[in-house]
């Protein structure tokens, strides 16, 4: 019997990580949650031990995450000798699936399944921000994700925020567990009524007009280049001069306001800004160019964004680095790890994180998996910038989950800043998206194109950034009557 509960959480940890991109299998949400709390609060799984609570949300976790970060390996495979490290990956996996079984070790304490019914939610909200900020963070792993797909679904991130809109995520599917096991005609009543204000104020946002009509706008006209360069590492002078060629043509043929390339589309090294005056040179007047390049400067190394018109030529370094994929942390204790990835560290980046187009545009630049860290992206300088460019290059993440988690992920910023979000891979997805979540246009997976879109900015810039914080003391209050109700049901 007691196999057949890991087993069963296993599976439900495997089946629930098919809700999440790119799979979006939400109607089986309303299966699976009210499944997980019935093992949670089946009298044969409660009598057992602390350690076995422990495990089974171990399995879990494990199921769910193994699903999830399918493509965490992807970056190994991608050269010949490093492929063999790749079960390291998987360590990251097991790592978080260690506060899965924290977290069911803390529901085991929960005997009533009313107050388990309000804690399961704030528990796993909390497995996301714990995961998110211990040590390096990995804000990847987040509820919010599931609802990514639809901006009506997700639109109560512009009130709740990303910690708001998991908590409304899981609460949502896993309500149909009240009238399936609660016995409880009063609670039933007292829960439904809580779960249509719930559902009230979840969707509010809808009250916003989801249109930018009688709203002073901006429009500009961007264009998009995905060049689907190649990863290899092994290419000589030929190769990144054929890259370089590419590039120019492109901007040769350009008359956008705003032309955009990738993360590291630049091929050379910049050690100074000689090597960006070409591109510079053939810009045509007023067309603003966007590129991510590697830079040199002092013997350090910076993964860079240049921001380039016919006078100017401005950087912004990116603050928030990939642990073994920039830099490794402790190196001194794990000069092995040198093997994959490499003897010298990128440097972090300093300064405002606000980039300017002109006296009228400016906006707010996130490099690669900078754009999951939502908490440190805005701040009292760059509030009121325009709109973000996101620079990336998901090849690294294989054709998998990956590219499209870290698409969606993206997407979910602009509805929860208020802000138009221009997204350039150099494989892929690129997109333009406004300020409500929608999608303008965008390109598809491993293409190669340059795509010209009209985006409108709007010029009320409100957003409730500051009040997200709030949803913390709520969770904290729920957690209390959890515990109150616990605590009435034990006397």
């Amino acid at each position: 019997m007691n196999l057949l509960f890991l087993v069963q959480f296993l599976l439900s940890g495997i089946i629930t990580g098919l809700l999440f991109p790119p799979f979006f299998l939400l109607p089986i949400g309303f299966i699976i949650y009210p499944f997980l709390f019935y093992l949670l609060n089946s009298k044969e799984y409660t009598s057992l031990s602390y350690p076995f609570h422990f495990l089974s949300g171990l399995l879990y976790g494990l199921g769910l995450l193994t699903i999830l970060l399918v493509w965490i390996k992807e970056p190994f495979l991608l050269d010949s000798f490093t492929k063999k490290f790749s079960i390291l990956s998987y360590l990251l996996i097991f790592y978080c699936s260690l506060y899965f079984g924290l977290s069911f070790l803390i529901l085991k304490y929960f005997t009533n399944p009313i107050s388990k019914f309000i804690i399961l939610p704030v528990i796993f909200v909390a497995n996301e921000i714990l995961i998110a900020n211990v040590v390096y963070g990995f804000p990847w792993i987040s509820h919010s994700l599931i609802l990514s797909s639809n901006p009506l679904a997700f639109s109560t991130i512009y009130f709740w925020g990303t910690y708001g809109l998991s908590y409304v995520t899981i609460t949502f599917f896993l309500f149909p567990a009240i009238f399936l096991f609660c016995k409880n005609v009063k609670f039933k009543i007292i829960l439904t009524i809580y779960f249509i204000v719930f559902i009230f104020i979840s969707t509010s946002s809808i009250l916003r007009s989801n249109k930018l009509d009688n709203v002073n706008v901006k429009k500009i006209k961007i264009s998009l280049a995905q060049m689907n360069f190649s990863l290899n590492h092994k290419q000589n002078l030929d190769d990144l001069n054929v890259k370089y060629e590419k590039i120019l043509d492109v901007i040769r043929e350009n008359a956008s306001d705003i032309l955009i390339f990738a993360e590291n589309n630049f091929p050379y090294l910049v050690k100074d800004n000689q090597e960006i005056l070409s591109l510079q040179n053939n810009l045509q007047q007023n067309t603003h160019l966007i590129i991510g390049s590697t830079r040199k400067e002092n013997d350090k190394f910076y993964n860079s964004l240049y921001s380039i018109n016919n006078d100017t030529i401005h950087t912004f370094d990116k603050q928030i680095l990939v642990p073994f994929g920039e830099f490794i942390p402790f190196r001194r204790f794990l000069k092995f790890m040198e093997i994959i990835a490499g003897s010298t560290d990128f440097a972090l980046g300093e300064g405002q994180r606000i980039v300017g187009i002109n006296d009228e545009l400016n906006f707010i630049p996130a490099i690669c998996y900078e754009i999951i860290f939502f908490w440190k992206l805005i701040n009292d300088e760059n509030n009121n910038a325009d709109f973000i460019i996101n620079l990336t290059n998901d090849s690294w993440f294989g054709q998998l989950s990956g590219p499209y988690q870290h698409f969606y992920l993206s997407r979910l910023r602009a509805a929860e800043f208020n802000k138009p979000l221009i997204r350039v891979s150099n494989n892929g997805i690129s997109a333009a998206i406004d300020n409500f979540g929608n999608i303008i246009d965008y390109i598809e997976l491993n293409k190669k194109e340059v795509k010209e879109i009209n985006i409108q900015i709007p010029e009320l810039k409100n957003n409730f950034i500051y009040y997200h914080r709030f949803i913390f003391y709520f969770f904290i209050l729920l957690f209390l009557m959890g515990l109150f109700l616990n605590k009435k049901n034990d006397t």
